[in-house]
This record gives C-alpha cells, sequence and structure tokens, in this order.
C-alpha cells in the first residue's frame, strides 16, 4: 500500500513543492549522517514495502530501504556549514524538552536545525557538558562542534 498523505503532509510543511511545483533535489543520510545519495529532479516521494521511492520528472525511480534511512533533506547539510564524519567522542541525549550533550573534548558550538533546515537554536557553552531546552516535539538536527570537530545528529523530541 502507498501512502499518498506523506507528500501532503510534508508539502503543507513547505518541506516538500506541491504538484505543480518545479521538481526537487533530494539528498538521503544514514542515522550517522553518512549520505545514502542523491537524487535529483524528484516529482514524488513514495513510501512502500520498507523502502523510500524518490520518483524523477523523467528517467527510473530511486528506491531506499527505510532500515537504512535516518533522514532526508532538500538541500545538501554540508552547504549549511554542517560536516559529516564518523566517530566522534560526543555523547548527545534528550529527555523530556532538555538536550544534554558531553564530549571528551571542549564543546564549541551546538546548533539545533529543524526538517526546513531552519535554525531553531544555538549555543557556545566552551565546556565539556551542556544541555539546552528543545521546546517544540519533531524531528530535530543538531550539529555539536567539539574539537575542532562537527557531528551531526538526529533528535526526537
Amino acid at each position: 500500500m502507498k501512502h499518498r498523505i506523506f507528500p501532503l503532509i510534508l508539502t503543507g510543511l513547505g518541506l516538500m513543492a506541491s504538484v505543480s511545483a518545479t521538481a526537487k533535489d533530494v539528498y538521503a543520510y544514514t542515522p550517522n549522517g553518512e549520505v545514502l545519495g542523491k537524487a535529483t529532479e524528484i516529482k514524488r516521494i513514495e513510501f512502500a514495502n520498507g523502502k523510500m521511492s524518490l520518483v524523477p520528472e523523467i528517467g527510473e525511480k530511486t528506491e531506499i530501504a527505510l532500515s537504512d534511512l535516518g533522514y532526508f533533506a532538500f538541500k545538501p547539510l554540508e552547504s549549511s556549514g554542517v560536516s559529516v564524519i564518523e566517530n566522534a567522542d560526543v555523547t548527545v541525549s534528550i529527555s523530556g524538552n532538555i538536550l544534554s550533550v558531553t564530549s571528551a573534548s571542549e564543546i564549541t558550538e551546538i546548533r539545533i536545525y529543524n526538517l526546513r533546515g531552519e535554525l531553531t537554536g544555538q549555543s557556545a557553552p566552551a565546556a565539556s557538558m551542556a544541555t539546552m531546552t528543545v521546546n517544540t516535539p519533531g524531528l530535530y538536527i543538531v550539529a555539536v562542534e567539539a574539537g575542532g570537530i562537527t557531528q551531526i545528529y538526529k533528535i526526537v523530541r
């Protein structure tokens, strides 16, 4: 069964262009922030049989297993200044509306982005532990800079 309501929800939130608008590029990432791939000129996103299908204006669709998918965006995260690396010594957790970040190195900056790529919170703690309040429930991307390295995380509040 195809879930046709999802594109309507994304359209209503401003995260996906409506059918009459121009096609978008889609960037897919693993839960660890690794790039799964990019698909261009996508006119529709479908979810069926445990897969996300990216249907382009012209050409064949691209399928990504939902078990591999962490999140997707309509612009590359690198364009907003967020670098993607592996194995940073940072721990990010959320309990209620409190985001906690700890690191073996000094945390120089924490940035919180919503799914539209908008910056919703920012802190420069200059310490190895920090907390921030995340008031609105939703899915967020958290960028933590510690020890000169920026790592990204997905959180759900």
